[in-house]
């Protein structure tokens, strides 16, 4: 059954892959949601071949809540980039309201997509080294605190000199949202840390780096796309991305788990016993 669903979901995947590159009108201009479903699906698909096991296993139905939570978050990081303008879309004339509601879908699939690859790179790396511990690391109140003075101090040089401190964006967030989830008693990859527990925020960075090469390909050949102005470093690029630029990815990552921990413990959300529990990093 599980090798049904990963050569449907590849199937669909590569479909979707087709469409997008072939700039097929109105095909193509929709393309970008399907084609993350089956990415999404195929990772899911992946986990369950190799692990008997799957974020989509854990969570059902409620995995639908992970579409839904991730549409604020991207959002504010394209109101961040109206000031730092590091990206740009390309797309035919639409309304206003025909470019929020395509966006709000086709920003859903981010977190969705990164907790789904953090999952199965989490179980591949368990394999690996498995409980191992490293040297625990002493957290006081003072680091929290500094942390978050750290975050709002970088969001306020990003958004007042945002042509030199635009890098700051991309780790101001995790800044602040962590020692928010450490104090509160929620999934904290300080936490992990402290515990010298490395399992967790290594598969987060090579997760949405694994992602970053998937977003930055697809991008390339297909219409509507994005392209990046970035100072000083808007070389060498791979594909759009110049490679320095992939570096943001792997803070992109801690910012995208901690919200989610967040969030979903907020909720009282029982995301995973597999995805945010310590015991297993």
């Amino acid at each position: 059954m599980q090798l049904v669903f990963l050569l449907i979901s590849l199937l669909w995947t590569a479909v979707w892959w087709a469409i997008a590159w072939s700039r097929i009108p109105i095909l193509t201009d929709y393309s970008f949601f399907p084609l993350w479903i089956g990415y999404i699906l195929m990772l899911n698909a992946t986990s369950e071949v190799f692990f008997c096991d799957s974020l989509l296993r854990k969570m059902r139905g409620s995995f639908v809540w992970l579409f839904i939570v991730s549409i604020p978050l991207w959002w504010s990081f394209e109101y961040l980039n109206l000031v730092v303008q590091n990206w740009h879309y390309l797309y035919l004339p639409i309304s206003q309201l025909h470019y929020i509601l395509q966006s709000s879908v086709d920003f859903s699939i981010v977190v969705p997509a990164m907790l789904s690859t953090t999952f199965f790179f989490q179980r591949l790396l368990q394999r690996r080294i498995g409980g191992r511990k490293y040297r625990p690391f002493v957290i006081n109140s003072n680091y929290l605190i500094l942390s978050v003075l750290c975050g709002v101090i970088f969001l306020c040089l990003t958004l007042s000199f945002p042509h030199e401190m635009f890098p700051l964006i991309w780790i101001a967030p995790f800044l602040i949202l962590d020692p928010i989830n450490y104090v509160s008693g929620f999934p904290s990859l300080l936490r992990n840390i402290e515990r010298g527990r490395w399992l967790i925020p290594l598969s987060v960075m090579i997760a949405t780096l694994f992602n970053g090469f998937w977003w930055e390909m697809w991008n390339f050949y297909t219409f509507p796309k994005w392209f990046y102005t970035i100072p000083y470093v808007g070389f060498w690029k791979i594909f759009e991305m110049p490679l320095l630029g992939y570096g943001g990815y792997l803070f992109f990552g801690l910012i995208v788990w901690s919200y989610a921990a967040l969030v979903l413990s907020i909720s009282r959300n029982t995301v995973s016993k597999g995805l945010f529990d310590e015991q297993t990093g």
